[in-house]
Formats: C-alpha cells, sequence, structure tokens
C-alpha cells in the first residue's frame, strides 16, 4: 500500500537511527519520514501523512503538520515522547479535523499508547512467521512476548513444543480460522468470525470489523470514523519499510491507516555478566547478566567482539532476562557487545569459547586410583588430564558384576578451565575388583576407561623400627594385617630384604645415615600405583653403648637374708654406671623399678637411683638407652620383718616344740629349719597383736648349736633363707 521509513535524528549524534531502534523520544529529536518506491499503479500525488506524538505524562497528544506523503519529511519533538504514530492518508488528511479528534476523545493518548503497544508485539511476532529461515530461538522468543501480553485471554504454555504454542496462538487469534473467508463482504459475518488478539486490538478504538489474512501473515482492523466525514481509519502493520493494510472499496469512502510504536522508555542499562564467561564451541548456552534488566530485549545488533575489533552477529535471543544463545563463535576470547540507540554497550567481562576436551585423556590421579578402596565410607578422588569444565557426569561400573548399579560420583561442576576437578564417591556401594569410570561430556558423549577398585591397604603395628649405626644388619619380625600383600619395603636410609614367608625384614643403613634422623617407610602393594606409606617409622640409633662396670650400694641388712642378684622392695637402689660412650639422654628405669634421680658424673659415667614396684619375683633392670644395653639389678623380693624369736617347752610332735616369731610379713613363711636344706612346714597364719604379728611354728629340736639362727622359706622357694633369730 505504502512504502516509508521513519528514522529519528537526535542532536549531538552522528547519524539517524530506524525508529525501530529508538529507545526513547527526547524534546528536540526529530522524526524523519522517508518515502520509498511507490508500487506500480499506485497514485499518490494526493498522499498525505501526519505525525501524532503521544506525551509521557501530562500533555495533550500532539498533532503535527500535515506533510505530503511523497517528499522526504521532518518534524522537530517539542517535548518527550512516549507514543510516536503515523497517520497515513492515499487521497488526503485533513489535519485540523485529526485535532478535533483529539479534543473530542480525551482518552486517546491512553489508547494510543495501548495500540502502539500491540502493534509492536504483532509486527515482531508476524515478522517471525513470515520469514523462513526464522530459528526457534527467535519464533519462542516473539510467542513468549505475545503470550506474556495475556492478549486475547491467551496465553501460551511454556512446557508445550513450538508448533503446540504457534497454533494456540493462531487459534487465539482466530478459533474459526479454517471456516473464516478475509473476502466476505459482510463486516458482520467478519466480526462474528474475530477472537483473541484481534478482537483486543479492535477493541481499542471500537471498530466494528475484524480479519485475519492468514496467507500473508498480515492482521487487519477496521477503526471507527471520527476525524472525517465519509472517511474510514484502519489499523495498519509495518513489514520490511511496507505499511500493510487491507484495501477496501467503498463508495464515497476514503480509507486512512494509523501506525503506531510505543517507545520503551528504559534506561541505558550497564552491560556486565555475572561472572568470565566459558562456553563450549558448537553448544547452546546462556548468558546471565550481573544485574536483571527488562532492557535487555531492547538490545540491538548483539555481537561477538574479539581481540582484533572483528566482529560477528550472536545467534541468540533474550529470554527471561537472559540472553539464550543458539550456538556460540568459533574457539576463542570475545567481549559481548550490543547497540542500545547511538550507543555501544560491552561487558567488561571476557566470553571464552573453548573447544570441547578428549575424554580420552582423563584419567584419575595416582593417588585418587590408590584411595579408591571399597568401604571407606565417602571418599574424594581428582580426575586430570584435559580440561574439566565440559564434564558433566562421572560414575563407576563394575566390569565383572552385570547386574551391580552404576555408582554416580557427586562433584561442583568447574565455572572455568580446570585440569583437575574433584570428586565424592561412596565407596560403601563398591565391591573390590575391576571397574570402569565412565564420563559424559556437556554435549552428550560419553567415555569409560578402567579402574581398579582396591581392598582395605595393608596395616602396620608394633613400629617404630629402630636400627643402631654399627654397620651390622639388623633382624626384626613385622607384625600387622595383610601384610602378605607387600611386594617390597623401602626406606631412603638403608635396603631392607622382604623374607615374606616368615613376615620378616633385614634392615641395613647406609653410611651416611645419621643417628637421631628418621626415615618414612614404604610399602609397594600390587595393584596400587604408590606405596603405603607410615612416617617416622624407622628411627636411626648411634651405635650400642656397652657398659663396662656398675657399682650397686649395699643393701640394708634387714632381719632375712637377702642373697645376690635380689632386690629388696623396702627402698630404693642406687647404681653407679661407667659405660663405653656418652649418651644422649638420661638411662631410663626398666621392668618393676620407677626412676627417682639420674645424675650425669662425667660422659660416660651416672648415678642412678630407681624404687623397685611390682611383684615378687619381678626382674629390676635399667635401659642405659633406648633399643640398647640393660642393666640387671635383681628380682625384687619383699622380706619379712623378724622381731623377735621364742621356743617353749611344749611338744609339738617328736623332736620338736612349738617357737613363736614375732615381727611384720610373717604370712610369707611356709617352712623353718636349723639350715637351709630341712625345715618344717608352718600350719598356721599369724595373728595381729598389738600392731604386730606372732607366728606359732614348730621347731626341730634340738638345735645344731647353741645359738644358732633360725633359717626361714619363703612362698615358693626351695632353700631357706638366714635370720637374726636365734635360740
Amino acid at each position: 500500500m505504502a512504502h516509508f521509513r521513519l528514522r529519528v535524528e537526535r542532536p549531538g549524534e552522528t547519524g539517524a537511527l530506524p525508529i525501530e531502534d529508538v529507545n526513547t523520544l527526547r524534546k528536540g529529536d526529530t522524526v524523519v519520514y522517508v518515502p520509498g518506491d511507490p508500487v506500480p499503479g499506485e497514485d499518490l500525488d494526493k498522499a498525505d501523512v501526519v505525525l501524532l506524538v503521544a506525551p509521557k505524562e501530562g500533555q495533550e497528544l500532539q498533532v503535527m503538520e500535515r506533510k505530503p506523503a511523497l517528499g522526504r519529511q521532518r518534524w522537530e519533538l517539542g517535548y518527550d515522547a512516549a507514543v510516536v504514530a503515523l497517520a497515513y492518508g492515499p487521497a488526503g488528511l485533513r489535519a485540523e479535523r485529526v485535532r478535533d479528534m483529539v479534543k473530542k476523545d480525551p482518552e486517546l493518548v491512553v489508547q494510543l499508547a495501548e495500540y502502539g503497544e500491540r502493534t509492536t508485539q504483532v509486527e515482531t511476532l508476524l515478522a517471525a512467521m513470515s520469514r523462513p529461515s526464522t530459528d526457534a530461538q527467535t519464533m519462542e522468543a516473539a510467542l513468549r512476548g505475545f503470550a506474556t501480553s495475556g492478549a486475547g485471554g491467551t496465553r501460551l504454555d511454556r512446557n508445550a513444543t513450538l508448533d503446540q504454542q504457534t497454533l494456540t496462538m493462531l487459534r487465539a487469534v482466530n478459533p474459526a480460522l479454517a471456516a473464516y473467508d478475509p473476502l466476505s463482504p459482510e463486516p458482520r459475518v467478519r466480526w462474528q468470525q474475530s477472537a483473541g488478539l484481534a478482537a483486543a486490538v479492535a477493541g481499542l478504538f471500537l471498530g466494528n470489523t475484524v480479519a485475519v489474512a492468514a496467507t500473508s501473515a498480515s492482521l487487519f482492523l477496521n477503526l471507527r470514523s471520527v476525524a472525517f466525514p465519509r472517511t474510514e481509519f484502519r489499523s495498519a502493520l509495518r513489514r520490511d519499510a511496507a505499511l500493510c493494510a487491507k484495501r477496501e472499496s467503498g463508495s464515497g469512502v476514503r480509507f486512512a491507516y494509523l501506525w503506531a510504536r510505543r517507545l520503551p522508555e528504559a534506561k541505558t542499562p550497564a552491560l556486565a555478566l555475572r561472572a568470565p564467561l566459558h562456553l563450549a564451541a558448537g553448544l547452546p548456552a546462556r548468558v546471565e547478566f550481573a544485574e536483571p534488566a527488562a532492557a535487555w530485549s531492547q538490545v540491538r545488533q548483539w555481537r561477538w567482539v574479539d581481540a582484533a575489533g572483528g566482529s560477528a552477529p550472536v545467534g541468540g535471543t533474550v529470554q527471561g532476562g537472559t540472553l539464550q544463545l543458539a550456538k556460540p563463535p568459533a574457539p576463542g576470547r570475545y567481549a559481548l557487545a550490543g547497540d542500545w540507540e547511538w550507543q555501544e554497550l560491552r561487558a567488561p567481562q571476557a566470553v571464552t569459547v573453548h573447544e570441547l576436551p578428549d575424554l580420552a585423556a582423563i584419567r584419575l590421579t595416582e593417588a585418587s586410583a590408590d584411595a579408591l578402596e571399597a568401604g571407606r565410607g565417602r571418599v574424594r578422588l581428582r580426575l586430570h588430564g584435559a580440561d574439566l569444565q565440559f564434564v558433566t557426569k562421572v560414575e563407576l561400573e563394575s566390569a565383572a558384576d552385570a547386574l551391580a548399579e552404576r555408582v554416580a560420583a557427586r562433584f561442583v561442576p568447574l565455572a572455568g578451565p580446570g585440569l583437575e576437578l574433584e570428586l565424592e564417591v561412596d565407596t560403601d556401594r563398591l565391591r573390590p575388583g575391576a571397574h570402569r569410570v565412565w564420563l559424559t561430556r556437556a554435549d552428550g558423549a560419553t567415555h569409560a576407561f578402567a579402574a581398579m577398585v582396591h581392598g582395605p591397604a595393608p596395616q602396620l603395628t608394633g613400629g617404630p623400627w629402630r636400627i643402631r649405626q654399627d654397620g651390622s644388619a639388623q633382624r626384626i619380625r613385622l607384625t600387622g594385617e595383610r601384610l602378605e600383600q607387600v611386594e617390597r619395603w623401602e626406606f631412603a636410609g638403608g635396603t631392607v630384604q622382604w623374607q615374606r614367608e616368615r613376615q620378616e625384614v633385614e634392615v641395613r643403613l647406609h653410611p651416611q645415615a645419621q643417628p637421631g634422623t628418621s626415615w618414612e617407610l614404604q610399602a609397594w602393594v600390587g595393584g596400587r600405583n604408590l606405596p603405603v606409606k607410615w612416617p617416622n617409622a624407622v628411627q636411626v640409633l648411634p651405635p650400642a653403648v656397652t657398659v663396662q662396670s656398675v657399682q650397686r650400694a649395699a643393701p640394708p641388712a634387714g632381719s632375712v637374708e637377702l642373697r645376690e642378684k635380689e632386690v629388696d622392695a623396702g627402698g630404693p637402689v642406687s647404681v653407679a654406671l661407667r659405660l663405653s660412650g656418652a649418651l644422649a639422654e638420661a638411662p631410663r628405669a626398666g621392668q618393676c623399678a620407677k626412676l627417682e634421680r639420674a645424675d650425669r658424673l662425667s660422659d660416660r659415667e651416672w648415678f642412678v637411683v630407681v624404687r623397685p614396684e611390682g611383684a615378687d619375683g619381678c626382674p629390676v633392670t635399667l635401659e642405659v638407652e633406648p633399643g640398647g644395653a640393660v642393666v640387671e639389678l635383681g628380682a625384687l623380693v619383699r622380706r619379712p620383718e623378724v622381731l623377735g624369736f621364742a621356743l617353749s617347752g611344749e611338744a609339738a610332735g617328736p623332736s620338736q616344740y612349738w617357737g613363736e616369731l614375732t615381727g611384720n610379713g610373717l604370712e610369707r613363711i611356709v617352712r623353718v629349719g636349723w639350715n637351709e636344706r630341712e625345715g618344717v612346714a608352718v600350719t598356721e597364719l599369724p595373728a595381729n597383736v598389738e600392731g604386730r604379728q606372732r607366728l606359732r611354728l614348730a621347731v626341730p629340736w634340738p638345735s645344731p648349736a647353741p645359738h644358732a639362727p633360725l633359717f626361714i622359706w619363703l612362698r615358693g622357694e626351695t632353700a631357706g633363707r638366714r635370720t637374726n633369730a636365734r635360740y
């Protein structure tokens, strides 16, 4: 019907922008009408155009000067505008009649604003439908915008397919589309067939005719006549600079057409991403902005800008405040940019597009492969070998048990390039044996590699190993669990010969191994990549210090004999030691003793006092140094205390008379006699009298000599002990 373009010039800005690319119209802006080539046979000599501008608030609708449609025309705005409309009259227009229309209908500003918004929505939708090359995302975005407006009371199901949404939209526009005749000469018939968005827009001006021409994807709508007698306004849509409406023939009736656009009026947004973005080449993606803004859909000509300044268009649409990408650009580093009116917006955060990694290069780290032990609960593992940011799933599958379920690993996907990915695997759901680790990439590709789920590792007890640096080999018998799995033992300070059958090792230190150092012990186990380790498990001792002499203080005399190699439990034992070399630390009490004092007399001499403790017969010892020489002081003995002895004239049997011992600890005496070989059994227990024990016993008679000493046998002894008791 008519071809023209509306462009906007702004003071201080270079060039003019199409009206569709402008988000605000300000005071001082100039709207430029640029006519196109007329359709052949079209007589436009009488055609006029009038620009109508709806203000933002508080002012009347402004009807600009009427101008011929054949020439390039300009209108400068007197104030900021919310809606701009163009009235096109093929047979001419009278601007004063339009002004009268505005005065008669004060609600026209509101109606014109809503009409402009609807027109923009429908033009976007129809443009998407009419282009054969429209991609699915662009079409879906157009449908979303149409649906969220709620036109005609119909909203689209976001979960439905694109075809289903399109069908729903068409039925909303006209449920009787199949039976609809767009050429019906009767307006009443067309009115009855209308519905959906057509009815909503028609109601804007209470028009009496609604029509949809499905084949041309155009919408036609009659508006009520308000400005001119025998002149009927029709709504019009612009497609590719062409004003589209259905021509109507009527005797003496002149038709005029109205096109409008509502300005978004959004503020210039600050284009910034939530974080530097990393995308996979060839895969759809979503770009999230740092700040939510409804204005993102108003940004035009989204593009990728590379380091050299070259640009490529963005294949995607804005949906729900995010930029949905159908396909990122070629691998490289880019900045996301777009145009907002005359201004370029550019995000400061980089967008990097990566090639998808080769899954075949990914493996568990050696430490992780060894840590994969059944029954250890949740275990942290690591993958490495390639960029892992596009790995979306990791699962473990038994290679031997076809009925076993796959065990999924938990992990947090990487937000950028990373050569290691930490996983958490529940090993309680795994059994020892061969497994496959399945990897899934963002594009759905999968790959598996072999991995072994181990049983429990060997455990070593009884350490550390203390080895003397004296050039000799030392044999050590090992204790622990699953030691038969160990193939060899190693430590940095020497060599180890492993005799697995006898569970023994022969250890020899290197000459440079210094006393006082400790070494980590390593056990190499079959099927594992790394050794099992025990820190500080081998300790190097200096050559052993020998005892050259021991001088022991005389024990207290007591009333009962103390034999050689015995220690009385009644008091401390003092010892002077002379050694072959210096000690790093003081001697220590060994068995059945407690160290009370240790004084260094010289580099090789020590004075030591220990107090015996323990049961009778326990060996009392001194340990010169850890693992070194041991000084045996004697077996611990608790001697009775004999305070008195009396013999009565009462016979206890043939050649025996009753006697009585007085003292303490007499319960230990089991026999008595006049020598260490022969004795009479004690049959009674001592009685406590005035804080002393009294023991009645039978004594052989006669004694071997006047004032002969009495001998006693303690429990468990085979020879008698001499006492100071005499008769």
